[in-house]
């Protein structure tokens, strides 16, 4: 999926974002509390609701292009059952998604989705139109996206959503937590042998990377390199079973993957859980960069957090660098991040009351003068004041 533009509102809050278009390389700047991370829980939701969850008053339309090469419009809105907090809003959304009580889930007003410029499907509150065709009655619950998953152009649609990611590397600094039994290990190891099998495989990024240790080593390697010339303190990076543990846990340790660095003038081998968050998220970004599938689009929040001084700049060029068909989309303000992407990448995130707005750098002037772009940014009204209420 290469994601194009996004209208998006929240009818609960009247929560709105004015049209927004990305690049391959979106980074939203602005300061906290203006909705540059609210952007991207939009396209999340969006992904939540392709597969079919029912969200309360939101109103969307978005434009994307598919892997396959589809230019596709989506547009739609859910009812509004009224204002809740967003804490409350998710708690009941969870207790009612568990109750199983259709009847209390927002129903769709209205949904199109239109495929190269035709409209494929069409729907009301009444009725569902597939290829101009009334389909049988269908869920007023779910997405059209959702429930005509089965038709072959729909499908493509609904694969597509699944390569929007959100990478916050939170689950990625703790353990594998999907390998439970030797032969679960065994059965991904010789269900995902080649490259292209660990990049379509829907296992999060840390199992890919192991899966890559034992199927594919001379690729690990090259992630080992040039993690390694990040940190030039670490030799080497390996992906096995603890083997000196003689506790309670010993057993299952033994059987376990664990990410182990060895660092130079160290004798043993030093277990994930000893180094710090921004090693490791670290290399969970060079390691998303060659693992995740084709026409992924990663998200990003706060791309600071956890990495220090010494690896943002080159985790940064990683990112511009990658050479592969991603999009990402990036919230940051911090100066040293800001400045290694070109200001044509930049969003300048703006709030006034409920309505936020992006617009490109470009439109401020910045880049017209001999001053460093950020700077220019910072002196900026619109980036320094960027909430009106």
């Amino acid at each position: 999926m290469y994601i194009k533009s996004l209208i998006y509102e929240d009818q609960s809050t009247d929560w709105k974002l004015e049209l927004i278009e990305f690049k391959p390389l979106t980074l939203l700047v602005g300061v906290s509390g203006v909705g540059k991370t609210q952007i991207l829980k939009a396209l999340l939701n969006l992904k939540e609701i392709s597969h079919g969850k029912s969200l309360n008053g939101l109103k969307w339309e978005f434009e994307f292009t598919t892997s396959s090469g589809d230019d596709c419009k989506w547009r739609g809105a859910f009812e509004n059952q009224g204002f809740v907090s967003e804490f409350y809003s998710e708690f009941l959304l969870k207790m009612i998604l568990d109750s199983g009580n259709e009847k209390s889930k927002p129903s769709i007003d209205y949904e199109q989705l239109f495929i190269n410029h035709k409209l494929v499907v069409d729907r009301d509150r009444e009725d569902i139109k597939f290829e101009n065709s009334k389909t049988v009655k269908l869920s007023q619950k779910e997405s059209a996206i959702s429930l005509l998953k089965e038709e072959e152009q729909i499908k493509k649609i609904y694969d597509d959503f699944t390569k929007i990611i959100f990478d916050d590397n939170r689950n990625n600094s703790s353990s594998f937590g999907k390998f439970d039994f030797d032969d679960e290990i065994e059965l991904k190891l010789n269900k995902y042998k080649s490259l292209s099998d660990i990049r379509s495989s829907e296992e999060n990024i840390k199992i890919k990377l192991c899966l890559l240790y034992k199927n594919q080593n001379e690729l690990f390697k090259e992630i080992t390199a040039n993690f390694t010339d990040i940190f030039p303190y670490i030799q080497d990076i390996k992906i096995e079973p603890l083997k000196s543990m003689n506790n309670a846990f010993g057993t299952f340790i033994q059987r376990y993957p664990f990410i182990q660095f060895k660092e130079k003038n160290v004798s043993h081998w030093i277990e994930e859980s000893k180094m710090s968050s921004g090693i490791l998220r670290t290399l969970m970004h060079i390691a998303e960069l060659y693992l995740c599938a084709d026409h992924t689009v990663i998200l990003i929040d706060e791309f600071e957090n956890s990495l220090g001084i010494n690896c943002i700049n080159q985790v940064t060029q990683s990112i511009l660098e990658s050479g592969r068909n991603l999009q990402f989309i990036i919230t940051s303000h911090h100066p040293y991040i800001i400045n290694d992407m070109n200001f044509s990448h930049w969003k300048i995130v703006t709030r006034k009351g409920s309505i936020v707005t992006a617009i490109d750098a470009e439109k401020f002037g910045i880049g017209k003068s001999k001053h460093q772009a950020f700077t220019q940014l910072a002196n900026l009204t619109a980036y320094s004041e960027g909430i009106d209420s």
